[in-house]
């Protein structure tokens, strides 16, 4: 009887794996790039660890000063401009579905991902300054700058 019962809970957790991994790929933001885009990511963190270290709190506020100045500019240039405080996201680029995860630059991870439809992405990590931003978004998506 105990070996039907291990049989059977193992059953259910093999069957249970695929539902969990499939509602955490739901649940997963997903830029869909239409136009030229910006996404800012910055890695999900608790208001106890924010606490705890102080540069990481300053990096989150420069982050956060930052994508503020810029998303005027980057919306008038008719590029979208996404914060997201995720380590991961996916991407729809047409039928193209691709998945990024970001990697740790110091003690944290954050940085800007730049996508335009049907172009290679190019990503920069750490913060960037709103001027970088802009300087930047119109080397890669080839924007007209004003003289």
């Amino acid at each position: 009887m105990q070996r039907n019962l291990g049989i059977a809970c193992l059953a259910a957790c093999v069957t249970a794996v695929p539902a969990i991994r499939g509602r955490a790929a739901e649940a997963q933001t997903i830029v869909v790039v239409s136009r030229p885009t910006v996404v800012a990511f910055f890695e999900p963190v608790s208001e106890k660890v924010m606490r705890k270290d102080e540069s990481k709190n300053e990096v989150l506020s420069d982050f956060q000063l930052y994508a503020r100045q810029v998303r005027g500019p980057l919306l008038r240039k008719g590029v979208e401009f996404r914060e997201m405080y995720a380590t991961s996201f996916r991407l729809q680029d047409g039928d193209r579905v691709s998945l990024f995860r970001s990697d740790k630059v110091g003690n944290v991870k954050v940085g800007y991902y730049f996508i335009a439809p049907g172009k290679k992405p190019r990503i920069q990590y750490g913060v960037m300054t709103d001027a970088d931003i802009l300087r930047m978004a119109n080397e890669y998506f080839e924007l007209k700058t004003a003289d």
